[in-house]
This record gives C-alpha cells, sequence and structure tokens, in this order.
C-alpha cells in the first residue's frame, strides 16, 4: 500500500475523463518546471512546523514503497523543488523542523529530533529521518545538507550506553522502529524485525539471557518463567544476583541499566523483588528458593532496624555471611531452640518421654499440621519416629515395599550374605545423621527434588573391582566395577527374582578368563578346557565349569564367605568334584587320564 502526497493525486488514476484532469491540473497537478502556480494543497495539508496531512504520508509512503519517497515525484530527486518548484528545505517554505537551532538542542534534555525520531512512524520515527537524510542517515538529499553522523558517531542514535535506563535510550524508543534498527543489529534469524522476536537483540543468545515480554511473564502465577529462573541456585544466567545485574542497582530491583522495574509487579510496600505472600499462601514462596541467594535475601533481612520488613531482622553476627539457617537471616536459633537444618544426634535421640516438652510446641507428629514447624512425618513417612525408631520410620528392615522410600530391591538377597547385612556397604556414609541422608529424607516443597528414588548409592571402596571404582547408575538401576560380580555389570537392581542371576548355573555372570579381575579363572587348564572345542562337544561354559566343580558348594556359607576381599575364602579346589581326583596337582577324571593340571 502506498501513500500520496496529495489525496488529489489519486485522481490522476481515476476514471475522471480527461478534461476534467485538465481542469484539476492547475489547481491539483504538479504542474511544471514553468508553471507560476505550481500546487494548491487542501486545507491543513500542510501544518507546520510538525503537523498536517503530507508530513505522514510521506513517511508512510517511504516505508510502504521499500525506502524510496513518492515525494520526489514532484519535489525532485533531491527534494529541493522538482516540478513543484516548493523545495522541502529551508526558505521559502522553511517546513522541515523549522531552524536547525531549535531542532538540535546543545542539552539532550531538550533534543526536539531525539524525541520525535524515537516516536511511532507517522509524521515522526526513524524512517521519517531517512526521508531527508538518506537510508544509510549519511546521504542527505538536496537542502537537507547534513549527515547524521556529523553529530553520532557509529549510528543515527546517541553514543554508548544507548541501552541506559536513563537520557535518550532504546529502552523508551517505540518498538515499531525495529525495521530501521535491523539495517545494523539484524541477525541471522529469519522474520519481520522485532524488537523481542530473536530478530535484533532480544531474545538472542547472548543479549538477554532470557525471552521478553508475554513469554517470560505471563498472567499465569503457577507459569511463571522468570520467578523459576530468580529462584534457581546462583549461576551464569539465574539466582537473584543475575537478575540484578540488568535489574537493580545495590539493595534495589528499581531498574538498574535494563530500565524494566520489579515493582510495578512486586509489592512496592515492601520494595522487594519477589511474590508478595512470600513465606506462605503463594505458588512462588522462599521454601522452593535455592539458599545461595541469602546475599541477595539480606538486603533487607540483614538490616536490622532500617529493614523494610516487619518486624526487623537483627543484624548479622560479625564475619557472617547470610545464609538462610545460620541465625543471620530467619531461620536459626534466633527463631527456634534448634538449627535448621537440624541434623545432629539431639533430633535422632528425640523420645516419645522427651518430644512433649522439647518438641511439641512447634511440631505435630503427622498432618493436619496445627504447629509453626513442619510435622514429623514429612520426613518420617512410614511411620511416626516415636513409635517406630530409626531406620523402620522410613524405611522396612529390609526395604521391602513398592514406594520411595521403601522400595525392595535386593535387599533381601543381599542381606543375607555374609558381612553385608547392613546399610553401610553400599549406601557408605549416607545412614541416619548424614545431610545426604537428611535432604533426601525431607519432603518439603523445595527440596523434594532430592527425595527421589532411587536412594544415594556409595560404596565402601573394599568392595571396588580390580578394574575400577564400583559405582551405581541410577538411570538403570545397575553397578558396575563391584568386587563380588566380578566387575561386570549387574541386573536391574530391581528386576524380578525370575529373571535376577541364577547363581549355580551363571557362572560367568561373575567370573570371566584372564587375569582382569580378582575372581577371573586364569590358572593351570582353564583356557583349553573351556575355551577350547576340544572338550565339551558344544557346551557353555557354565557347563563345562560344573562338569568340575560341585555347584551345591556355591553358596553362602562356602562361595560368598566376604566378598569385600580379593582374595577366595574359600579355596576353589574345595568345590570340585570327587570324580576328578585332583591332588593337588594332577587329576585323573574319567574323560581322560591322568593329566598334569
Amino acid at each position: 500500500m502506498t501513500f500520496p502526497m496529495h489525496p488529489f493525486r489519486e485522481l490522476r488514476h481515476s476514471v475522471l475523463p480527461l478534461f476534467l484532469l485538465v481542469a484539476l491540473a492547475g489547481i491539483a497537478g504538479c504542474g511544471s518546471d514553468t508553471s507560476p502556480d505550481v500546487m494548491v494543497s487542501p486545507p491543513g495539508w500542510v501544518v507546520a512546523p510538525s503537523g498536517g496531512q503530507h508530513a505522514t504520508s510521506a513517511t508512510l509512503s517511504y516505508i510502504a514503497n521499500g525506502g524510496t519517497s513518492s515525494c520526489a515525484e514532484c519535489h525532485g530527486a533531491d527534494l529541493s523543488g522538482g516540478t513543484s518548484n516548493v523545495s522541502c528545505f529551508g526558505n521559502p517554505s522553511g517546513c522541515h523542523h523549522g531552524p536547525v537551532a531549535d531542532w538540535v538542542a546543545t542539552t539532550p534534555a531538550a533534543q526536539s529530533h531525539g524525541v520525535a525520531a524515537k516516536n511511532a512512524p507517522g509524521n515522526s520515527g526513524f524512517a521519517s529521518c531517512q526521508v531527508c537524510h538518506g537510508a544509510d542517515f549519511r546521504t542527505p538529499r538536496g537542502g537537507a545538507n547534513r549527515s547524521c553522523y556529523s553529530c553520532h558517531s557509529l549510528a543515527p542514535h546517541p553514543d554508548r550506553p544507548w541501552r541506559s535506563s536513563t537520557g535518550s535510550t532504546h529502552t523508551n524508543t517505540d518498538p515499531s522502529n525495529a525495521p530501521v534498527c535491523a539495517n545494523c543489529h539484524r541477525n541471522a534469524n529469519p522474520g519481520t524485525p522485532g524488537c523481542f522476536n530473536n530478530t535484533l537483540c532480544h531474545s538472542e543468545p547472548g543479549a538477554v539471557p532470557h525471552p521478553v515480554g508475554s513469554a517470560w511473564v505471563t498472567t499465569s502465577p503457577a507459569a511463571q518463567p522468570h520467578a523459576i529462573d530468580a529462584k534457581a541456585t546462583a549461576g551464569a544466567t539465574t539466582g537473584f544476583t543475575y537478575c540484578q545485574v540488568c535489574h537493580g542497582t545495590g539493595t534495589n530491583f528499581a531498574g538498574g541499566s535494563s530500565n524494566v522495574s520489579c515493582y510495578p509487579c512486586h509489592s512496592t510496600t515492601t520494595s522487594s523483588p519477589h511474590a508478595s505472600q512470600w513465606r506462605t499462601g503463594d505458588t512462588y514462596v522462599h521454601t522452593t528458593t535455592a539458599e545461595g541467594n541469602a546475599s541477595v535475601c539480606g538486603f533487607c533481612h540483614l538490616n536490622g532496624a532500617n529493614s523494610p520488613i516487619a518486624p526487623p531482622s537483627p543484624p548479622a553476627p560479625a564475619g557472617t555471611a547470610p545464609g538462610c539457617f545460620n541465625s543471620t537471616l530467619c531461620h536459626g536459633t534466633a527463631t527456634a531452640p534448634h538449627g535448621v537444618p537440624y541434623n545432629n544426634p539431639d533430633h535422632f535421640g528425640v523420645t516419645a518421654a522427651t518430644f512433649p516438652a522439647g518438641c511439641a510446641a512447634c511440631h505435630d507428629i503427622s498432618a493436619p499440621p496445627t504447629k509453626l514447624g513442619p510435622v514429623c512425618q514429612t520426613c518420617h513417612a512410614a511411620a511416626s519416629p516415636l513409635a517406630a525408631a530409626g531406620c523402620t520410620s522410613c524405611h522396612g528392615d529390609p526395604p521391602s515395599g513398592a514406594t520411595y522410600p521403601n522400595v525392595a530391591g535386593k535387599h533381601t538377597v543381599h542381606g543375607a550374605l555374609p558381612g553385608v547385612g547392613v546399610c553401610t556397604p553400599c549406601h557408605n556414609g549416607l545412614d541416619a545423621g548424614s545431610l545426604e541422608h537428611y535432604d533426601r529424607a525431607n519432603a518439603r516443597p523445595g527440596k523434594d527434588a532430592l527425595r527421589v528414588p532411587p536412594g544415594d548409592v556409595a560404596f565402601l571402596g573394599t568392595y571396588n573391582a580390580e578394574s575400577g571404582q564400583a559405582a551405581f547408575n541410577p538411570a538403570t538401576r545397575t553397578c558396575s566395577n563391584v568386587i563380588c560380580h566380578g566387575g561386570q555389570a549387574t541386573p536391574d537392581w530391581q528386576t524380578p527374582e525370575a529373571d535376577a542371576i541364577d547363581v549355580v548355573n551363571a557362572c560367568t555372570s561373575c567370573h570371566i578368563s584372564g587375569t582382569t579381575q580378582y575372581n577371573s579363572y586364569f590358572s593351570g587348564r582353564h583356557d583349553l578346557h573351556i575355551n577350547s572345542d576340544r572338550f565339551g562337544g558344544g557346551l557353555s561354559a557354565t557347563e563345562m565349569c560344573k562338569l568340575c566343580h560341585d555347584a551345591a558348594k556355591v553358596n553362602v556359607t562356602g562361595h560368598f564367605q566376604n566378598l569385600a576381599t580379593p582374595a577366595f575364602e574359600q579355596p576353589p579346589r574345595e568345590t570340585l568334584l570327587p570324580d576328578v581326583l585332583y591332588n593337588g596337582d594332577t587329576c585323573n577324571p574319567r574323560c581322560h587320564r591322568n593329566e598334569t593340571w
């Protein structure tokens, strides 16, 4: 669509009879180079210095024509007169933005041309500047006689910091100027240039670390991605401290260099960058916020009598960094008779006799809660810790259920093995009393991200295989490099019993030929018997083993006496069948004559 300089010019393209066009030519046409009456404009067409229809039409026509001006049809290619003999610049018209001194003031606050350039396209906007000063802002037309770069250095806008929050800044420039900005700032992404669609700067990786507009701040509290990132652990693009890089200065979040304040949405009565119902009752509460944000919380919550919160928090102890649970902010001995988290022997030693006097003032044993503190069964999910002491308030002994934290797995089978019947071999350092155990037991909102199956596994070093350190893969629930499995990968910990390792008939699930594992077989003629076609007639390795070894002796009391050592507590020769007739040096079985092993 094009916008005419004169509405009457459209008559030239109408179906009016030629004689009517001729009659109108004297009052509505552009005239000729020698015409004394070159133009008669309709009332209100030109209103100086910055109004009227022709100013708006000129810019919109320039945009619609892809950067060429229809003004040139009458006013000449350089807009200095043309067939209309009316220049767009200087005398006698003096139309465009009046005297330069009034248009380009010496004080930035009085820059009329800057204000107009940043407005939406019409009789303003960057495109309106291009009509006279050139598409590149440095090739002026005719009487314009001024490149924008005579004042500006590298762009048709002020020098850096153009993104600042005060003065002439892009943050208060109308976004509809984006197509002109794209001349320099366009990135490789397709689409109509826009400030917030990843075609220019915003949403572009490295420019702004998050989407902008409604994609970032939604109307649904449950889907606020900016809040989710703000509450996360402080990092390259997350945490309150990172928000403050652009949105805050010092102790506030009033806008900073981005000129976008947090306070239009968040309560100004508390001057906080978080939801008003921050303690309880809101979707986004402080209990689900990473503790690493404590230094920013300290702006308000460690300010003593000057704190904007009520009641004010006490100042932090000298030399103590702000923390959620060290009595510097809210939680700690200042508000509870014990530290938070309460992970010490006093906690785990509470009994039915001591609970009423020491704990009942703040805690209920089970839901629904009526006290300020969390109920005991928030963590002790299986039963009251006063009735089911120790592990059994959360787990069976051994774990025997189908839901976390009491999933059965292969606990019963392994627990029956000598020396393995306790948690420590596989959960070393993760017993009750460890911070890891405490964290995974904690089902409070914000903590339950850690409370997912399967449980933490940390093997004692004595269970490392010769091939490396014993490890557990929580995704597949399998173990590797465990000495008691000969370093071989294990089945899924929750494999049904019917599909588990058949110890008597699966020798090679734990034993392999060679010297790479502590329990590998390599002595004497093993290789000849098991890996050669000379013997066995197509029997499997396990079947070959059973020709000489008594499967009945591969049991808990014999074969599995101590799995945490590299040695065989049961000498392999003790499992040999009597028919092998092994004397420590030779054997004389039915399948061949007397041979040296």
